[in-house]
């Protein structure tokens, strides 16, 4: 899987739109579709945007697939035996 696939996971998971993400990190309109479509791949330039912009998304996972696609993946407090919770 490539870098530009698992931002498309990442934006699926947290439900933003191609579109919502290019104005985010100043992208012109159609481009993030178009390099999906094409399997392209992703400049330093906009993965650094990508970093400074969504604060959750893990790089290292976003190049090189290992590791969890969250920075501070949910964590589970067993508060008795029967009670959890997740905590964001």
């Amino acid at each position: 899987m490539k870098a530009i696939e698992r931002i498309s996971e990442y934006l699926n998971f947290k439900i933003i739109t191609p579109h919502k993400f290019e104005q985010t990190v100043h992208l012109s309109n159609g481009y993030f579709q178009k390099q999906l479509r094409n399997k392209g791949s992703i400049g330093s330039d906009i993965l650094i945007k990508v970093s400074d912009k969504y604060d959750d998304l893990n790089i290292l996972w976003v190049l090189t697939g290992e590791g969890h696609m969250l920075k501070f993946p949910a964590k589970i407090i067993e508060l008795s035996e029967n009670q959890h919770y997740n905590i964001y």
